[in-house]
């Protein structure tokens, strides 16, 4: 398994994203403006040359009252490829990055279905529900030394 790191989306992140959150949740819409934000670190993972998984992250603006608050989104791994790791290790690098960046939390946007994913790895919900309680923001303090 291999994970790279970029600041622009590219067009392995986008069909992985495109087929789990629009084909397989028609999620719309997928794409914002952060994907093309200078700010934003986009993850790619592989199996072997594959590409098979993906997520972003980026500071917080919508939550200044947090300093140091990282939002890590759009996390996504192929339906094949899914139960082997690859979710773990994009989160667990995304974390390291934004511990090294000076981050200090880990927010999460999730749906109900896979809260008990992220509690696994420690993060706790919060009150900013959604959706009468399916989704919901999700955080976790970092050491700065996880990297």
């Amino acid at each position: 398994m291999r994970i790279s790191a970029t600041h622009s989306l590219t067009e392995a992140a986008r069909g992985i994203r495109t087929a789990v959150f629009v084909v397989e949740k028609d999620y719309r819409p997928e794409f914002d403006g952060w994907d093309d934000d200078p700010r934003t670190t986009h993850l790619l993972a592989f199996d072997g040359e594959r590409p098979v998984g993906t997520c972003r992250l980026y500071p917080d603006p919508d939550h200044p009252d947090q300093p140091g608050r990282y939002v890590i989104a759009r996390l996504a791994v192929l339906p094949d490829a899914q139960g082997r790791g690859f979710g773990s290790a994009l989160l667990g690098r995304a974390e390291a990055i934004v511990a090294g960046e000076g981050g200090r939390i880990a927010a999460v946007h999730v749906e109900d279905k896979n809260f008990a994913f992220y509690e696994r790895y420690g993060y706790a919900t919060t009150d900013e529900m959604y959706d009468g309680g399916t989704h919901g923001w999700m955080t976790k303090p970092l050491d700065r030394r996880a990297d």
